[in-house]
This record gives C-alpha cells, structure tokens and sequence, in this order.
C-alpha cells in the first residue's frame, strides 16, 4: 500500500513536533525481542548535539529506521545492530541529522549493492530464499527519505556487515530557532 501511495504520488508527510529520542527508545524497544532471540547486542548511540525535539513526519521517520534496523537483525547472525545519529550541520531553520544502522552481518557484494533500491529485488536470489521478504522494505524506504529532502545509502562488504545510512534535513522545534538578539537597553525585564 505504502508502495502505492508513493508511485501515485499521494503520500502525504506531517510535519509534527515530536521527540526523537523517545522515538529511537520505542523502536528499539519493539525490536528488542528479536536482537535478543538471536543474541545480539542492540545499541543506540545518540551524538549529544542532536536535538531532543525536531519537527517532521516521526510515523515515517520512524517506518524507515524500523525497517533498517530489522533488516539489520534479520541478516546478522551474531555480534551487534548499532544504530548512530549524529548532526551534521544546521541552518537556521533545520537541523541535517544522520542516521546509520550498523550490523555484523552477512554483508553485500558491490553488485549486490546495485540492485538493493529496485522494487521487487534483493541482493542475490538467494536471499529471497533463505531470509524471506518482498524486496520492497528499502525501496519504500529510500522513496520516504527521497520525500523528507534527504538521501539514502549503504556501505558493505561480504562477510563484514554493512552501514546503511540516511541524511535528513529536520525542521527545528520551536525555542530552537536561533532569532536575532534584541537590544533591551532601557527595557523593563521581569526576571
């Protein structure tokens, strides 16, 4: 349906305060259960110059993050998911933030790469028949960021894990907007 949407051009992305780190906290914990059975370390690693609130679309946000990180899951069979959020920059209305989910997986082939964000495909045919899925969980995926302003991608090797990354620039909440100071000389302030 999700895939639908977006080729018809009607997904629609809210632009809503909401807290990113209880946002991360809730994903991970849902996706816990599964580290767990397969016993992995499952980490979030959060840069403290990431902003608490942000303004966006946390239901998408939080689709595309959930889908790295079960992927990640799904093709590690032991070691560690870490996901990592850092900020790269701002301007004086957003925040450029990047997301990375790192895994001790399987990993993937340079020519595997290629064909991970075509609807319908995976890596190799094998995949398909050893893991399951539909090959459509990143390519919705990379269409979401696509339509939040920002850009998607991985880094890999066999047999090493992989790094699946994504750029986003962020709305600031308000009271995180930088104003100009005023001059209050002369001014009656209440403090």
């Amino acid at each position: 349906l999700d895939f639908s949407k977006i080729e018809s051009g009607n997904m629609e992305l809210e632009q809503i305060p909401f807290d990113l780190r209880h946002c991360i906290e809730e994903t991970l914990e849902m996706l816990a259960p599964r580290a767990r059975e397969k016993r992995l370390d499952l980490a979030a690693e959060i840069e403290s110059a990431v902003p608490p609130a942000i303004i966006g679309d946390a239901v998408r946000l939080r689709q595309v993050i959930t889908n790295l990180v079960s992927n990640a899951i799904k093709f590690t069979e032991r070691g560690s998911v870490t996901l990592v959020i850092t900020r790269k920059g701002e301007s004086r209305s957003q925040h450029d933030l990047r997301i990375e989910v790192r895994d001790t997986g399987i990993g993937i082939s340079q020519q595997g790469i290629q064909q991970l964000f075509r609807p319908f495909s995976q890596a190799d045919t094998s995949t398909t028949r050893l893991y399951g899925g539909t090959g459509l969980g990143l390519v919705i995926c990379k269409r979401i960021v696509d339509l939040m302003g920002g850009t998607m991608g991985v880094e890999s090797e066999t047999g090493r894990g992989s790094t699946f990354w994504v750029e986003l620039p962020l709305l600031k909440a308000i009271g995180d907007m930088h104003t100009q100071r005023q001059d209050l000389n002369g001014a009656r302030v209440l403090f």
